[in-house]
């Protein structure tokens, strides 16, 4: 079953899949960032961070010429305003890449070898969250009865990364070479890394209402 059928609906289709492109494209450089920030290649990075700036502005155009289209009467209401709210919590993802990096980038803070592989390993982590919401979003447009393996797999993925970025804290607060103002620092960071996947999720849940909502018609 496919959510439209009319050319306003394909163009709207057309711009969130558009959407979902570019923030994955942010992830993708923000995962550059990552790996240049943890090898000390900082002229390299900042490079990286104003690209992932350059790609959130892009993506908050394609969102907002979405939005327009759908105010121009595609859809029927009801579904009109879930898949705006959808739209707008997606859009959440790109804007905490963008936080994080600039965070990184304005701090710099000092992050200890232990951590490093863990940090890689909790964005992966986070990649693979938003890549099971990407793939939910699109079906959701193509072929609403293959969300749901996606949907499970999102929280699969986010609650993977939320168990280690407790174990990375707690770990971070036991260790005693470092002063309680860098463990603050460090605790914001793989907290901000961590809020990435905590927003896929959150998008995720607004495609799991749309999707038993049209089950229950």
């Amino acid at each position: 079953m496919r959510l439209f059928v009319g050319k306003k609906e394909e163009k709207v289709k057309d711009l969130v899949f558009k959407h979902l492109d570019k923030i994955q494209e942010g992830l993708d450089v923000f995962q550059e960032v990552l790996e240049l920030y943890l090898t000390n290649q900082y002229e390299e990075m900042m490079e990286k961070v104003q690209k992932v700036s350059l790609l959130e502005n892009q993506a908050d155009i394609l969102r907002r010429k979405s939005i327009s289209v759908m105010y121009e009467g595609a859809f029927l209401p009801n579904l009109r305003g879930e898949l705006l709210a959808l739209i707008e919590s997606v859009d959440k993802v790109m804007n905490k890449i963008q936080s994080v990096s600039e965070s990184l980038d304005f701090q710099r803070p000092k992050i200890p070898e232990e951590f490093k592989e863990d940090i890689l390993k909790q964005n992966q982590y986070v990649r693979e969250t938003y890549k099971h919401l990407k793939s939910s979003i699109e079906s959701l447009f193509l072929n609403i009865e293959k969300t749901n393996e996606d949907i499970l797999k999102v929280e699969e993925f986010e609650h993977k990364e939320d168990v280690l970025e407790k174990s990375m804290i707690k770990k971070l607060f036991s260790m005693g070479n470092l002063e309680l103002a860098e463990k603050l620092e460090l605790r914001d960071i793989f907290s901000q890394i961590g809020d990435i996947a905590d927003r896929a999720e959150d998008a995720s849940d607004r495609v799991s209402v749309i999707v038993l909502k049209r089950k229950v018609k």
